[in-house]
C-alpha cells in the first residue's frame, strides 16, 4: 500500500452519492480500490455552485482509505476575477503551511490549474524528494491573456502575469512527469519547457464513468423526460467559457419556425444564470431545471436527441461533458477546436460548428433534427467511441498503474 496525495480544487466534492465524480474523484476511487491510501487536497469552496461546502479548514473522511484535506479560501462569484485569483493564492499558502505537518506521501499528483497550488506541491515534493506528477487540464494563465482583445491589453496582461508564467514554467520543468487529458494540452505543456516527452509523461483522457439510472434517486418532473420531444441538451456550469446565450438564440429561431417537436434543456448553474433565465422567459421551448444530481442527469441524457458543447474553445480542450454525452449514446453539436473537432468529424460523432456563429449552430442542429437516420448512426458511433476511448474504468485503471510504476521505480 502506498500513501498518495491528489491535489485538485475545482471539482465537485463527492460528499454524497448523487454527486457526479470527475477526474480526481474517479482516480481516487480507483487508487483506493487498488489498495492505496489517498488524501485529496481540495478547496472548501465549490466552484460549480459558488458556495462554501465547508466553513473552515478540515479533514473529512469519505471512505476507508480516502480522505479530503480541506483548505478554505475566500471564495468568488465570477470565474475570471481578481477574487478568484486571491482565493487560489490563499489556498496555496495554506497548503504550504499544512503539508509539512502530515506524514509524507509516496507520490503526489497535482492538477494544473491551479498553478499556484501546483507550484507549492512541486516545491514541497522537491524538498521531500518525493516523485510528483503534474496533471495538466487547462492552459492557465494563457487563457486569461487570450480572452482579452489583441493589442495593448494583452501586452499589459502578459507583463502583469510575468511571475505567474514563470511559476508555470518552473513547476512543469521540475515535475517528474507530466500527464495531460488531451494531445493538445500535452503539446502545450512541453512548449513551455526545455525537455521532450519521456516514459513518465502520458495522456489520459478525462473519460466518464457510465452509471445506471436509478429513478427512485431523482426528483425530475415528467416534462423533463418526455419522449415525444427531440431534446437538445446542455449539462454543465453556466460559466463565461460557454456561449449559452447563443444556444438560446438558436432555440428562438427554431421556435419561430414552428418546430413544436424540439425543445432545449439547459441544466446547471453559474454566473450567466440570471441573464439566461431572462432571455429564456419568452421561449416556451426552453427548460432550465437548475443544478441536477448524477441520477437526474442520466435520465435526461437517456431521452435526449443531441448534446451541445457551445464552447468558446481553446484548441485542444476536451471537457468532461463530451464523454458524458457519448456515454449516453448522444451525438454532439460542438464548437470545440483541434483534437476533438477532428475526432467528431472523422468518427461521425456529430456536427461541428464555428464558435460565435449563430447561423452555423442552427444549421448543425437542423442537420441532426431533420435526419433521424443520420442522428441514429452518429448516436451508435458515439456509444462505440465512448467504449473505445472514454470509459473511465479503463482510463483510470491505466492512470493508476502509471502512478504505481513511478512509485515502484522511484523515478530511477
Amino acid at each position: 500500500m502506498s500513501r498518495i496525495w491528489l491535489i485538485q480544487i475545482g471539482e465537485p466534492l463527492p460528499l454524497d452519492p448523487a454527486v457526479r465524480k470527475m477526474r480526481t474523484g474517479l482516480l481516487s476511487d480507483r487508487l483506493v480500490d487498488r489498495g492505496h491510501e489517498v488524501r485529496w487536497w481540495a478547496s472548501a469552496f465549490e466552484h460549480q455552485r459558488k458556495i462554501m461546502a465547508f466553513g473552515r479548514d478540515a479533514e473529512h473522511p469519505l471512505r476507508d482509505g480516502l480522505a479530503l484535506q480541506i483548505l478554505k479560501g475566500c471564495g468568488y462569484r465570477r470565474n475570471v476575477s481578481l477574487r478568484r485569483y486571491l482565493d487560489h493564492r490563499l489556498v496555496a499558502k495554506k497548503f504550504r503551511a499544512r503539508a509539512p505537518s502530515l506524514p509524507s506521501p509516496d507520490i503526489i499528483v497535482a492538477s494544473m490549474p491551479d498553478y499556484h497550488l501546483a507550484w507549492e506541491a512541486v516545491r514541497y515534493a522537491k524538498v521531500k524528494q518525493i516523485p510528483i506528477l503534474v496533471d495538466v487540464r487547462d492552459e492557465w494563465p494563457d487563457i486569461f491573456v487570450e480572452a482579452l482583445p489583441s493589442g495593448t491589453l494583452r501586452i499589459l496582461a502578459k507583463v502583469l502575469l510575468t511571475l505567474d508564467f514563470r511559476k508555470l514554467q518552473w513547476l512543469l520543468q521540475n515535475a517528474d512527469g507530466i500527464v495531460a487529458m488531451s494531445e493538445g494540452l500535452f503539446q502545450w505543456s512541453f512548449s513551455k519547457i526545455s525537455r521532450e516527452p519521456g516514459p513518465r509523461d502520458r495522456i489520459f483522457y478525462m473519460g466518464y464513468k457510465k452509471l445506471i439510472p436509478n429513478p427512485s434517486a431523482t426528483n425530475l418532473h415528467d416534462n423533463l423526460t418526455e419522449p415525444h420531444h427531440k431534446t437538445i441538451v446542455y449539462v454543465g456550469t453556466f460559466g463565461r467559457s460557454y456561449e449559452l446565450g447563443l444556444l438560446l438564440k438558436a432555440a428562438s429561431i427554431l421556435h419561430g419556425e414552428g418546430r413544436k417537436d424540439v425543445r432545449f434543456i439547459l441544466a446547471g448553474t453559474g454566473e450567466q444564470e440570471a441573464a439566461l433565465r431572462r432571455q429564456a422567459e419568452a421561449l416556451p421551448n426552453v427548460l432550465m431545471p437548475g443544478w441536477l444530481n448524477a441520477g437526474e442527469i442520466i435520465r435526461i441524457l437517456a431521452t435526449a436527441w443531441v448534446g451541445v458543447i457551445p464552447c468558446r474553445s481553446v484548441p485542444g480542450a476536451l471537457p468532461n461533458k463530451v464523454f458524458e454525452y457519448f456515454s449516453a449514446g448522444l451525438p454532439v453539436v460542438s464548437s470545440l477546436e483541434g483534437e476533438m473537432e477532428e475526432a467528431i468529424a472523422s468518427n461521425h460523432l456529430g456536427v461541428n460548428y464555428r464558435a460565435g456563429d449563430l447561423e452555423s449552430l442552427v444549421k448543425a442542429l437542423r442537420t441532426l433534427l431533420n435526419d433521424e437516420g443520420l442522428r441514429n448512426t452518429m448516436a451508435a458511433n458515439a456509444a462505440d467511441f465512448f467504449r473505445r476511448r472514454g470509459d473511465a474504468d479503463i482510463i483510470y485503471d491505466a492512470y493508476s498503474r502509471h502512478i504505481e510504476d513511478l512509485i515502484r521505480y522511484r523515478l530511477t
